[in-house]
């Protein structure tokens, strides 16, 4: 199987870059990076180091751009032929074996499972990003956080869709789903993505032995910020 790992970066992630780049380093897969920031150091800092780093350009509106990347990168595989994408984000850093744990299940989609703040009931909240359909059926208005029964122990689970931190997508799919989002919606293509591969006959799912890493703790930005200027 021909396996291409993929993400976008920029430099605001740059304090978790030495964990996500051991991660690359140690995979006998190809890897593929774009590169969104605003200045061209941390570009040249990832392309000394002997990634595949593609410079981009910043954009205004984030979802704008981190968008338009994961859709480069889709392109990258359907025409270079791989089999797979495992696609993933800069602070989200699975075991290294990530990829033969979720290809070997044999799904057009499975991903890895991991946590971050959430706003619950008026909160934030450390919560999976992971969601399911709460009734059982594809129903979009209705769906809720896994719980804590679904997460341990880890075994293999049927869910609307998660974060894009880390997702295994087949060829199949992305053949017939490009990555988009609506400004109407606050929510990012990952929620889109569920939405379309539910739609076209797919299944996704996630692996929720497969658990990694997430370094949001330390970001020198403030997303709630962000998108009270409209940013996101």
């Amino acid at each position: 199987m021909k396996v291409l790992i993929a993400a976008p970066v920029t430099e605001w992630y740059d304090y978790c870059w030495k964990e996500f780049s051991d991660f690359l380093k140690a995979q006998k897969h190809d890897v593929f990076l774009v590169d969104n920031s605003k200045d061209e150091w941390f570009y040249e800092k990832v392309k000394s180091e002997g990634f595949d780093i593609l410079r981009n350009g910043h954009m205004h509106r984030i979802r704008d751009m981190v968008t338009r990347d994961h859709n480069v990168i889709r392109q990258k595989v359907l025409d270079e032929s791989y089999d797979y994408l495992l696609i993933l984000d800069q602070d989200v850093i699975p075991p290294n074996d990530v990829v033969e744990q979720l290809i070997k299940h044999e799904k057009d989609v499975c991903a890895g499972l991991y946590f971050g703040s959430h706003p619950v009931l008026g909160e934030l909240r450390v919560m999976p990003f992971a969601w399911v359909f709460s009734s059982g059926e594809i129903d979009w208005n209705n769906t809720g956080y896994l719980v804590d029964q679904e997460m341990w122990p880890g075994k293999l689970l049927k869910v609307a869709f998660t974060g894009m931190g880390c997702i295994l997508i087949s060829r199949k799919v992305l053949e017939k789903v490009e990555f988009r989002y609506s400004k109407e919606m606050d929510a990012w293509d990952d929620r889109w993505l569920g939405f379309d591969v539910w739609d076209k006959g797919f299944e996704f799912w996630c692996d929720t032995k497969v658990k990694c890493k997430h370094m949001y703790k330390n970001r020198v930005f403030d997303y709630h910020e962000l998108k009270r200027q409209g940013r996101n």
